[in-house]
C-alpha cells in the first residue's frame, strides 16, 4: 500500500481537507507565536511546536511528511519548493508518492487553477526541526522557505500534525486517547478561541489517560 493509500485508510480520507481543525472534529489546536517581533515569533512559534512534536513522535524513528502546494498554473511551483526544501537539509528519497487533486473550495482560486500537488515520503526523526522551519517561517519572510503546506503523520499511532503557519498547529486523527493526552499536558499552548470545542471533547472523559494510546495497525 502507498503512502496515499495509508493516508485515507488511517484518517478517512480527511488528511487534506482545510482548515484541518474543522474539518476533522475531536482534534486539537494550538497557538504558537507570541508578540509583535518577527524574531521573536518564530523562535517562540519553533519552541511551542517543538515541545508538541517532540511528545507526538516520542516513539518514533520516522516521520511521514506530506508536502501540499498550490500549482496555481505555474510549472515552477515544484520545482522552486524541492530548492528550498534542499536548502533546508531535507533530500526527498527515491521511495516517495505524488499525486494532484482539485482544491475542495472553489471559491479560493478559478476552477481551472484550483489544484494542490501532494509530495509524500518518509524520512528520519532527526528532521523534524527542519521540517517545523520551513511550516513556520512561511509568512514571516524567513529563509529557507518552501512555501507550502508541512503535514507530520505518526501513521503507527494515527496522528497528524500540522503546523499551518507560525500562529497555530492543529493536530487530529483517530487516536483519541493520544490526543487526550496532550490535550492534557499541553493546556497552556491550546487556542482559546477553540478551546471550549476541545474541552467539551476531553475534558470529560476522566479515563481517557488510564490504559496507555492504542496503536493503529496501517
Amino acid at each position: 500500500m502507498n503512502l496515499r493509500n495509508k493516508l485515507d485508510a488511517v484518517f478517512d480520507g480527511r488528511a487534506f481537507l482545510r482548515p484541518l481543525f474543522y474539518s476533522y472534529p475531536g482534534g486539537l489546536r494550538f497557538e504558537l507565536s507570541e508578540g509583535s517581533d518577527a524574531i521573536a515569533m518564530f523562535l517562540t512559534a519553533m519552541r511551542k511546536a517543538k515541545d508538541i512534536c517532540s511528545d507526538v513522535f516520542a516513539e518514533a524513528e520516522t516521520i511521514t511528511v506530506v508536502l501540499g502546494a498550490y500549482t496555481w498554473g505555474n510549472a515552477h511551483v515544484y520545482r522552486d519548493m524541492l530548492k528550498a526544501l534542499r536548502r533546508a537539509g531535507i533530500l526527498i528519497p527515491r521511495q516517495r508518492c505524488i499525486w494532484v487533486q482539485r482544491h475542495p473550495e472553489e471559491d479560493v482560486l478559478p476552477e481551472d487553477e484550483t489544484r494542490r500537488v501532494f509530495l509524500a515520503f518518509d524520512v528520519s526523526k532527526s528532521l523534524m526541526e527542519n521540517l517545523l522551519w520551513c511550516a513556520l517561517s512561511q509568512d514571516l519572510g524567513i529563509q529557507p522557505s518552501p512555501h507550502c503546506s508541512v503535514y507530520l503523520a505518526h501513521l503507527p499511532e494515527g496522528l497528524l500534525v500540522l503546523p499551518y503557519d507560525d500562529r497555530g498547529m492543529d493536530i487530529v486523527g483517530p487516536n483519541h486517547l493520544r490526543l487526550a493526552m496532550l490535550y492534557d499536558r499541553f493546556q497552556s499552548y491550546l487556542l482559546d478561541y477553540d478551546r471550549a470545542a476541545m474541552d467539551e471533547t476531553f475534558y470529560t472523559s476522566k479515563s481517557r489517560v488510564d490504559g496507555g494510546a492504542a496503536a493503529f495497525e496501517v
